[in-house]
């Protein structure tokens, strides 16, 4: 990346930039290797004051208040990092960001940050949701239409659900009853639905959700619920969330997981706790497909 070359930093959430942030910078250029400290200026900018070679994959650092420390790489085709919020009139917190993003899905929710984060990428453009032989209910299929729908709501436009009856390639989910999974008979409470989620080099690629009886496939708290789980949420500690994992929730999302949302979608599948994409250039897990089982409650 040539001298000169202008790089910006803006917050995630208003996409305002971001001033006086310190930026560390190191990696190879034509001199040598090196290491370097900028400041942002008031528009969120610093300037490279030397060529960078971007074969060393030279390594960025972000500090700036209120928001969570960034680790990435210098990339041609990123000349604008965004930061994440590390709190947020919205209720989002570093505490909420970990536990629902980077933890894995238990119930009730455990905050460990060791998870990476995975989800499905813009690139898919749709996400189908179809109903397998087992279940063929109109009131079902009326909930997961309405659930589908508040669900493209918080996405915004980053991506497109649809509920479909004839589904085709791409990142597809199948809907069904099966009384007798284990995440329906496991436990000393009988539990209502489960996410399979199949993934492939960090993304979310298709699944299925698995209904303990026909009552569950109709409630829309459930079903958006689950469907949270298959863009790639995890779990929320809070009854104020859809993505609470029991009975309690509500049957829209919240403000700040609205907020989640749409900053994944500004962050690379494979990205750490908190908020590193260093190791996301090369393979992110093995190659082959990866199953995950997500069981929720009621």
């Amino acid at each position: 990346m040539a001298a000169g070359t202008i790089v910006s930093v803006r917050s995630g959430e208003s996409n305002q930039p971001v001033a006086g942030a310190a930026i560390s910078l190191s990696g190879l250029s034509p001199e040598g290797t090196f290491s370097a400290a900028f400041s942002t200026d008031a528009a969120g900018q610093f300037r490279l004051d030397r060529t960078v070679l971007l074969s060393s994959t030279p390594q960025l650092g972000v500090i700036a208040p209120g928001f969570l420390v960034r680790s990435t790489i210098l990339r041609a085709d990123e000349t604008t990092s965004t930061l994440w919020p590390s709190s947020s009139p919205t209720g989002l917190d570093d505490v909420f960001s970990s536990t629902v993003v980077y933890s894995n899905a238990t119930c009730p929710a455990v905050n460990t940050g060791q998870s990476t984060l995975r989800k499905v990428s813009a690139a898919a453009g749709t996400v189908q949701v179809s109903f397998e032989s087992s279940l063929q209910d109109s009131t079902a299929e009326n909930a997961h239409r309405q659930a589908i729908a508040r669900l493209n709501t918080a996405l915004g436009g980053a991506l497109q659900y649809q509920f479909t009856t004839t589904p085709g390639p791409g990142v597809s989910f199948t809907a069904g009853i099966d009384s007798n999974a284990s995440t329906c008979t496991a436990g000393p409470e009988l539990l209502r639905a489960a996410t399979v989620l199949n993934t492939l080099s960090g993304n979310i690629v298709g699944g299925r959700l698995v209904y303990c009886s026909v009552d569950a496939a109709r409630s829309v708290n459930l079903v958006l619920h689950e469907l949270g789980h298959t863009f790639g949420l995890r779990h929320s500690a809070s009854t104020s969330d859809v993505m609470y994992c029991s009975t309690g929730r509500p049957n829209l999302f919240s403000t700040r997981e609205t907020l989640v949302m749409r900053l994944m979608g500004q962050r690379r599948s494979g990205t750490r706790w908190p908020d590193d994409d260093r190791l996301t250039s090369g393979p992110l897990t093995r190659s082959r497909q990866q199953t995950e089982v997500i069981a929720c409650g009621s």
